[in-house]
């Protein structure tokens, strides 16, 4: 990709387009200073959710697909169920 320049002049509302090939997509724009800002594409994780994607999370997920794949469904006996949470039937 060649490196491009443009120049805008900021209205008052303060809003300025950076063109339709950037829309729909997801941006990070970074203020690097008073004079300078970075706008990166790319795909950006909430700070809420952020633990799920830790290396441990990770490990977590791999462990119970690998769970999950040799030990197979068996239908729950909800009678039973309630009676281990202490619940009546």
């Amino acid at each position: 990709m060649r490196q491009t320049r443009k120049v805008l002049t900021v209205p008052s509302n303060g809003q300025i387009s950076i063109g339709k090939r950037w829309a729909g997509r997801e941006v990070m724009v970074e203020m690097v200073d008073d004079n300078r800002m970075v706008i990166t594409a790319g795909t950006f994780i909430p700070h809420d959710l952020s633990a799920f994607y830790t290396k441990e999370a990770q490990a977590q997920l791999e462990d119970f697909n690998r769970w999950s794949q040799k030990t197979p469904a068996r239908k729950t006996n909800l009678n039973q169920l309630r009676k281990r949470l202490g619940r009546k039937t």
